[in-house]
């Protein structure tokens, strides 16, 4: 916050500071003609559960100690048609033509509202498999991820923010190498972000440095040395930064909604695994506001707690309020009512108490 003016005559001026800052929130989370203290004005109104939620929930906002996600800020009481949820995962992609375009549909519906969505390929049989009832072989999931990846490049060229996906495929699929290879380039799934399902048997077999198989169904389509695949992993993350691991079977042990879900691949960034048609709001607490200048730079504990509860009263409306590109989405949403809450700017609070990044 800065204060501009002269005398009595002090007019507090909120949001970011930086001129790149100011055209991106600009560009991107507000309504025509609005300043960022009218975005928040019109976030915090929409969100507020009582007039002291919302003066209290409206002061956090306009000094920037909780900022909810881009889409969050953008969609919320806005005259868009807009979903708020940055992550979904879809639904689980059936092994049939038909159901693959089906999901490829729900997934351009999500994506031109402005969401992210993940996908597991594991469910597709391999390249080579044979299909009965067309008396020809299945191209394998990596030819399937080219239709989404076309989608996505479509809906994106439709809007004002770029489509993201993020493609899994398990460790033990029949199809892994290629999977693994399938980003060695500069032209292939550009519009996807890839992930290899590890699972708790392979990781023994490669701490063993035993033999793995491959498999699908049930039938082991080849056997192959762990270590083996797991170095090919690590080299193409190395040289080509993809592709990236999820251990999914500890993802799934330390979820606490085992018991009614299973997870089996993540929104586009990984940072959130999400059941069949799971979505989670985004938004983080940022730890530099929370840092007193006029007392010796500690942190301010008491704020903190004390914004906590307003956050998630607010963020909890969401799920209420806000726009579902998909009816089965909404269901999952309303009856899991997930948010994902972090913190930003950890390492500047902290060098502002004296503790320099590294220590």
């Amino acid at each position: 916050m800065a204060t501009l003016g002269m005398g009595m005559n002090m007019i507090k001026e909120y949001g970011p500071k930086m001129s790149i800052s100011k055209s991106i929130h600009g560009s991107k989370y507000r309504q025509e003609g609005e300043t960022f203290q009218d975005c928040q004005n019109r976030v915090s109104a929409t969100l507020s559960d009582s007039t002291e939620h919302r003066k209290a929930f409206k002061d956090i906002l306009l000094n920037q100690r909780f900022m909810p996600a881009g889409r969050v800020q953008a969609a919320i009481g806005s005259v868009r048609a807009i979903t708020p949820w940055n992550c979904f995962v879809s639904g689980t992609i059936g092994d049939s033509f038909n159901e693959i375009m089906s999901k490829c549909n729900e997934a351009g519906m999500t994506m031109r509202l402005g969401g992210g969505i993940g996908y597991d390929f594991s469910t597709l049989r391999p390249r080579g498999h044979l299909i009965k009832s067309l008396g020809s072989s299945s191209s394998g999931p990596v030819s399937f991820m080219d239709i989404f990846d076309s989608v996505c490049g479509t809906i994106s060229s439709a809007g004002h923010r770029r489509g993201a996906q993020m493609g899994v495929l398990r460790v033990d699929h029949p199809d892994i190498i290629e999977f693994v290879h399938a980003k060695r380039n500069e032209n292939k799934l550009t519009r996807f972000n890839i992930s290899v399902g590890i699972t708790d048997e392979f990781m023994t077999a490669v701490k063993n440095d035993t033999d793995f198989n491959l498999k699908f169904r049930g039938r082991i389509y080849s056997t192959i040395k762990a270590r083996t695949l797991w170095d090919d992993i690590m080299r193409s993350t190395w040289d080509w930064a993809e592709p990236g691991v999820l251990f999914i079977d500890r993802i799934n042990k330390e979820n606490n909604l085992w018991y009614c879900e299973t997870i089996s691949t993540t929104n586009p960034c990984g940072e959130q695994p999400l059941p069949p048609y799971g979505a989670c709001l985004l938004g983080s607490f940022n730890l530099v506001k929370y840092v007193d200048s006029y007392n010796s730079y500690r942190f301010d504990i008491n704020k903190f707690i004390e914004d906590i509860p307003n956050v998630v009263r607010a963020m909890d409306n969401i799920i209420d309020v806000g726009i579902y590109p998909l009816q089965a989405q909404e269901e999952e949403g309303k009856n899991k009512r997930r948010m994902g809450l972090g913190v930003t700017g950890l390492a500047n609070a902290l060098e502002a108490q004296g503790l320099p990044y590294g220590t």
